[in-house]
C-alpha cells in the first residue's frame, strides 16, 4: 500500500503545481468538429496539426478535437485523414481565446469522377484512421463496418482483425494467447467472467448491432488495466446524434446442417437529443433464437501393451483405436438483450450513463452413441444441461474540464451469473447398454467381435469405423446400466469498480508538448460458486417412485429398471438424425429428452438418499478479490515526427477466498467429511509495470511504432481455492492458494505505410516471455514440489488425532496445480493490409480490400513425470516399487495456433453491397497430455461466408442475405504416435471429425 500512497502524494503534487503550469500567457486553443462533406457525418481519427510544432489532437468519437495550449499568432492548422483530400489553413490565434475551426473533408476521387462515399469504403477508411491515431498499437472495426454489413456477434466481428482467432466459438484468443488472459470491456468497463472454473468471458451473446466500433489493444498504456497478456477488447456502445434515429432489423435463418428453420434475430434503437442537445438518449433492444449444435465422431486411442518395455520410450508408444464415440450435439439459444445510454452535455462537463443486459438461455443435449471396440460393448447415452446467463453492467462516468486541464472518474459495477435449470447425464455410469451381452453368444453382439483382437485396431480410423455394420436390434433391449444424478452449477460474480483519471496538458516550445497524467483505480470482485448433485441407482427400480405415475401415462413400467425402448425417440432419424456428420452415419440412438426431463424432475425427489454430498461440496467456493492500481504516464511529442508515451502502473492484489476440506469415504453414495480446515485462504501481491511506446513518422506515408509493456494474468478460480478433496488415502485433489500470477514481458514493433491509394499496410512483429505460468500436474503423494497447497506431515498428524484420517500412500496420486518454473515464449508476424480500389476504372473502383494474416510461435517446457518401476528383492518375496521421475518436454501453448489467415473482399454500386470473407486457423494446439502421443491440435480450419445488402424503393429499408460457413468444411483433430509395431515411425493420426451449422438468413432492416 506505500507504492499506491506514493503515487496518490504524485497526483497531489501534480494538482498543486497545475495553477504554475498554466500562468503562462500568449497561449490560445482551437476546436471543432470534422465532418464528411458529402454524408455529414462526423468523422473519428482525423489528424488535426499545427504545422511546424508538435501540436496536435485526433479527432473523437463524436468528431471534435481540442488543440490547447497554442502560440498566439498566424498558425497553419494541417487536417488529414486517409481517404480524403489533405486541407491546410492559415488560422489566427488569439492570446486567451477559443477558435473554433470546423471542418467538412472530402473524399479522394480520380479527377473528372463524381464524388462518392460507399458504405464498405467509409468503414474501412474509418478503421484504417482510428488504427493511425492511436496513441498505442491497435486494431479497429468501426462504427459504419459493423453498422453496414454487420457480423452475427461480437466475436464473429473481431475474428476478423489480425492474430484474433476465437475459443470454443465465442471467446477471443490473441496472438495465440487463451481467452482468460485477454481483458474484455464494455464502453471501458471490465466484463466479469462468465466461466464457471476461470477468468474468460463469452461474448457469443453481445450483439454486433449493440455496437458502435470494437477496439483491440495489443500494447497496453499505464492508464490501462494490467492484466491483458494477449490485449484488451473494448466494444463501444453507441451515443444519441442529434435529432430522432430509429432503426429496426429482423431476420430469420436456416440451418442447412441439421435442417432447421426456427432461427431469428430482431433489434431495434431509437435515439434522440433534448433540452438543446445537452441530453442525448440512445435505447435498443435486440432479441434472437439459435437452433445449431454439432456433428461429432470422436476416437478414443490407448496404448497398447502399455507395461511392454518397448512401449516406455516416452513420446514413442504404439496407440490403438480402442473406442469411438458419434456425438450428436443439439444446442438452443435464446437471447435477448437491451441498452440504454444517457450522456449529459454541459460546456465543460459530460456524463454518461450506461446500463446494459445480456439474457442467454441454453437448452443443450448431446446424444451419444459409444462403441467400445475391445469389449464388443455398445452404450447409449445422452448429456442434458439447461441453464441461463445474465450479463449486466451499469456505469458512470464523467469528464471535467478544469481550466486546461482535465479530470475524469466512474463508478461501475457488472454482474455475471449463471443458473440451472436441469442438468443430468454427466456421470459416465447413465447409460444403457444390453442386460443380455454374452461373449460366447454372437446374437447378443452389437456388432463384430473381431476388434476384441488388438491387431484388428492397430490401423482402424474414424473413417473405417463408419463401416462397421451393427447390430439395430442392440437398442431394442437396452436398459439402464446404474446410476441416474443430476447436477446443478451456479455461479455469481460482481465487479465493483471506482476510477479517477487527471491530465495535464504541456507545452515546454512550439516542437515539445504534451501531456502529464495520472489517476488510479479500484475494482472489487465477489465471486460465488455452488454445486449440487443428486445421485440414484436407477438400476434398482424403487428409485423410480417419484415418477411412477409419469411412467405409467407414457406406456413405461416403473417397477423395472429404465428400458431405453420406452425414452427412445424414434422420430429422431426422420428428422435431424439423417443429416449426422453429413449423412456418413444415421443417428437414430436419441433420448426423447421432454420425456426424461420430466422423468428427472419427477423422480428425484423419491431418491434415497439423494443428495451427493461429496461432490456437492467438492467444487463450491466463495471469496472476493481486490485489486488497488495506481499509475504515472506522460504522453510528449517532439516535432512532428517523434512521440514517446512513458510510465508506470502499481497493481495490489488482495485476495480472501474460502472453500472445502473434503474427505471421500464412500464415493458411490457421497458419505463423507466436510473439514474446517485448510479450507480458507488470503494472499497479497504487488506488481509494478514499467511502460515505453514510441512513435517516429518518418514521412507523411510511413511510420514505426515500438512499445515495451508489462503484463500480468492471474490463476484461474479452480485453480487458487483453497479446496481439497481426499479419497481415503488413494486419490488426492487440491487448488493452491499459493499460486503466483503469470507475468509477461512484451516487445512490440510496427511498420504503417498509408495513402490514400495505398490504405493502410502494416507489417509488426511481436514476443512475449511469460514466466510462473500456471499449470496442472499430476504426482506421487511423496513427490509433491514443494509450493503446493496439500496437508503435509503436521497437518495429517492433526488429522489422524482429531479425525482419524490417515496420510496418503506415498504412491498414490495427487492432482493439483503450480507454476512452472520454465518460462514461455510467444513470437510471430503480422501483415495486414486493408485498402479501396477507387483510383480504378468503373466498376472496380467500388472494391474494397482487407487481408491480414498472422503467423505464431510459442513454446514452453513442460515437467511431467515418468512412471517407472523397479524390483525390491530384499524381503522374502519380491516386489514391484513404482516412482516418479522428473522430466521436461518442449511444445506449444495450449489455444496457440500457428496460421490466422482473414481475407474479406467487398464490393458496392448504388444501393448493393456485397463481401465475401475467407477465415483460416491453422493446426491449433487444444490439449497437453501426460505425454506427448495424447497432445490434441486441429488440421486447419476453413470458413467462407458471404453477405450481400440491397436498398430497397422505400427510404431506409433494405434487404440483405448472410451465407454463414459456406463450404461447411469439418473440424479434424489429430495426435501423433505410432500404430502396429513399435518400430513404425510416428504418425498424425485422425482423432476426431466435427461438423457445425451452415446457415442463410435473410433478413430486411428500415432506419430513419
Amino acid at each position: 500500500m506505500m507504492k499506491i500512497k506514493i503515487l496518490a502524494l504524485l497526483f497531489a503534487s501534480l494538482l498543486i503545481h497545475t495553477s504554475t503550469l498554466f500562468a503562462q500567457d500568449d497561449y490560445g486553443r482551437v476546436e471543432g468538429t470534422v465532418i464528411d462533406g458529402v454524408t455529414g457525418e462526423s468523422l473519428i481519427g482525423v489528424n488535426v496539426m499545427i504545422q511546424g510544432t508538435s501540436l496536435g489532437q485526433a479527432t473523437d468519437i463524436d468528431g471534435e478535437y481540442v488543440i490547447r495550449r497554442v502560440p498566439a499568432g498566424n498558425q497553419i492548422l494541417v487536417v488529414s485523414y486517409v481517404g480524403y483530400e489533405r486541407i491546410e489553413q492559415e488560422v489566427d490565434i488569439v492570446a486567451g481565446d477559443t477558435l473554433e475551426f470546423n471542418v467538412e473533408m472530402v473524399p479522394s476521387t480520380v479527377e473528372g469522377q463524381e464524388v462518392t462515399v460507399t458504405t464498405q469504403a467509409e468503414g474501412q477508411r474509418q478503421a484504417i484512421n482510428q488504427q493511425l491515431s492511436s496513441r498505442t498499437i491497435k486494431n479497429v472495426v468501426s462504427a459504419e463496418k459493423i453498422r453496414e454489413l454487420p457480423d452475427a456477434d461480437a466475436a464473429t466481428a473481431l475474428s476478423r482483425l489480425p492474430g484474433i482467432s476465437l475459443q470454443d466459438g465465442d471467446k477471443v484468443v490473441i496472438r495465440g494467447v487463451q481467452a482468460k488472459q485477454n481483458v474484455i470491456m464494455v464502453n471501458g468497463v471490465r466484463l466479469p467472467s462468465t466461466d464457471a472454473n476461470n477468468r474468460s468471458t463469452s461474448l457469443g451473446f453481445i450483439s454486433s448491432n449493440m455496437l458502435s466500433g470494437i477496439d483491440v489493444t495489443k500494447a497496453s498504456t499505464p492508464e490501462m488495466d494490467a492484466s491483458a497478456i494477449g490485449g484488451t477488447v473494448n466494444l463501444r456502445l453507441k451515443e444519441a446524434d442529434e435529432g430522432f434515429h430509429s432503426d429496426f432489423m429482423l431476420q430469420g435463418g436456416y440451418n442447412t446442417q441439421d435442417h432447421t428453420a426456427a432461427n431469428y434475430q430482431l433489434w431495434g434503437s431509437a435515439s434522440n437529443r433534448f433540452f438543446d442537445n445537452k441530453l442525448g438518449a440512445f435505447f435498443q433492444v435486440n432479441a434472437s433464437k439459435v437452433n445449431g449444435g454439432g456433428d461429432v465422431g470422436s476416437a478414443t486411442f490407448n496404448r497398447v501393451g502399455r507395461f511392454q518395455t518397448t512401449n516406455k520410450v516416452y513420446g514413442e508408444a504404439v496407440y490403438s483405436l480402442d473406442e469411438f464415440t458419434y456425438s450428436d450435439q443439439v444446442s438452443i439459444t435464446d437471447e435477448y438483450g437491451g441498452s440504454l445510454i444517457l450522456d449529459f452535455k454541459l460546456p465543460t462537463t459530460k456524463f454518461v450513463l450506461q446500463n446494459t443486459i445480456a439474457f442467454r438461455e441454453n437448452d443443450y443435449a448431446s446424444h451419444q452413441d459409444r462403441l467400445l471396440l475391445q469389449n464388443t460393448v455398445r452404450r447409449y447415452r445422452t448429456t442434458r444441461d439447461i441453464n441461463s446467463n445474465v450479463l449486466l453492467i451499469n456505469a458512470l462516468q464523467v469528464e471535467q474540464e478544469l481550466g486546461e486541464t482535465t479530470l475524469d472518474f466512474g463508478l461501475s459495477r457488472s454482474v455475471s451469473e449463471r443458473r440451472t435449470d436441469l442438468s443430468w447425464g454427466g456421470n459416465a455410469d447413465f447409460n444403457f447398454k444390453n442386460p443380455n451381452f454374452n461373449q460366447s453368444n454372437p446374437s447378443t453382439h452389437p456388432f463384430s467381435a473381431s476388434y476384441q483382437n488388438v491387431e484388428n485396431r492397430y490401423f482402424l480410423t474414424p473413417y473405417d469405423v463408419f463401416d462397421i455394420e451393427l447390430n439395430s436390434d442392440d437398442p431394442e433391449v437396452a436398459a439402464i446400466s446404474e446410476l441416474g444424478e443430476t447436477t446443478d452449477t451456479d455461479f455469481d460474480e460482481k465487479v465493483y469498480t471506482g476510477f479517477l483519471n487527471y491530465t495535464i496538458p504541456v507545452t515546454f516550445s512550439d516542437n515539445i508538448s504534451g501531456e502529464f497524467k495520472t489517476g488510479g483505480q479500484i475494482a472489487h470482485t465477489y465471486r460465488w460458486n455452488d454445486r449440487t448433485r443428486y445421485y440414484a441407482r436407477l438400476s434398482e427400480p424403487t428409485n423410480n417412485d417419484g415418477a411412477a405415475e409419469y411412467m405409467e401415462s407414457i406406456g413405461a413400467d416403473p417397477n423395472v429398471r429404465l428400458q431405453y425402448i420406452d425414452w427412445w425417440d424414434r422420430d429422431y432419424l426422420d428428422n435431424r438424425g439423417q443429416y449426422f456428420l453429413g449423412g456418413s452415419y444415421d443417428m437414430r440412438t436419441a433420448i426423447d429428452v421432454e420425456k426424461m426431463d420430466q422423468y428427472f424432475r419427477l423422480s428425484r425427489e423419491g431418491w434415497s438418499p439423494g443428495l451427493h454430498n461429496i461432490d456437492s461440496w467438492r467444487d463450491d467456493y466463495e471469496g472476493t478479490e481486490t485489486v488497488t492500481a495506481g499509475y504515472f504516464q506522460a504522453d510528449f511529442n517532439f516535432g512532428e515526427k517523434l512521440s514517446v508515451l512513458t510510465g508506470a502502473r502499481y497493481e495490489h492484489y488482495n485476495m480472501d477466498f474460502d472453500a472445502n476440506f473434503v474427505y471421500v469415504t464412500h464415493w458411490v453414495d457421497g458419505l463423507g467429511k466436510n473439514l474446517d480446515t485448510l479450507n480458507s485462504a488470503q494472499r497479497d501481491r504487488g506488481h509494478w509495470f514499467p511502460n515505453l511506446q514510441v512513435q517516429y513518422k518518418a514521412t507523411d506515408w510511413f511510420d514505426m511504432r515500438f512499445a515495451y509493456t508489462e503484463s500480468i494474468s492471474r490463476p484461474d478460480y479452480n485453480q487458487l481455492i483453497p479446496r481439497t478433496y481426499l479419497d481415503g488415502r488413494s486419490y488426492g485433489e487440491a487448488g493452491n492458494p499459493n499460486l503466483k500470477p503469470t507475468t509477461s514481458q512484451n516487445l512490440d514493433l510496427y511498420f504503417s505505410f498509408h495513402s490514400n491509394k495505398v490504405g493502410l499496410f502494416t507489417v509488426g512483429a511481436f514476443g512475449k516471455k511469460m514466466e510462473d505460468v500456471s499449470y496442472g500436474i499430476n504426482r506421487f503423494y511423496n513427490q509433491l514440489p514443494e509450493g503446493t497447497f496439500f496437508p503435509d506431515s503436521a497437518d495429517y498428524a492433526w488429522l489422524e488425532e482429531n479425525e482419524n484420517i490417515r496420510p496418503l500412500y506415498g504412491t498414490s496420486n495427487v492432482n493439483t496445480t503450480f507454476n512452472n518454473p520454465n518460462p514461455a515464449y510467444v513470437g510471430g508476424l503480422e501483415f495486414d493490409w486493408q485498402t479501396h480500389f477507387w483510383y480504378l476504372p468503373q466498376p472496380f473502383n467500388s472494391l474494397v480490400l482487407n487481408v491480414n494474416y498472422t503467423r505464431i510461435f510459442s513454446e514452453m517446457d513442460y515437467p511431467q513425470a515418468l512412471v517407472k518401476d523397479s524390483v525390491d528383492s530384499s524381503g522374502p518375496f519380491p516386489r514391484v516399487i513404482n516412482y516418479q521421475v522428473d522430466t521436461v518436454r518442449t511444445a506449444r501453448l495450449i489455444q496457440q495456433g500457428e496460421h490466422v489467415v482473414n481475407v474479406a473482399l467487398g464490393y458496392d454500386y448504388k444501393g448493393f453491397s456485397a463481401r465475401v470473407s475467407y477465415r483460416m486457423q491453422g493446426n491449433v494446439l487444444t490439449g497437453i497430455g501426460g505425454r506427448p502421443e495424447d497432445d490434441n491440435f486441429t488440421g486447419n480450419i476453413h470458413n467462407w461466408d458471404l453477405t450481400i445488402r440491397q436498398k430497397l424503393p422505400v427510404e431506409g429499408m433494405s434487404l440483405f442475405f448472410n451465407g454463414v460457413n459456406l463450404t461447411h468444411s469439418p473440424v479434424k483433430t489429430y495426435r501423433k504416435f505410432k500404430r502396429g509395431d513399435p518400430n513404425n515411425p510416428v504418425e498424425r493420426n485422425l482423432a476426431s471429425i466435427a461438423y457445425y451449422p451452415r446457415r442463410f438468413q435473410l433478413g430486411v432492416r428500415y432506419g430513419f
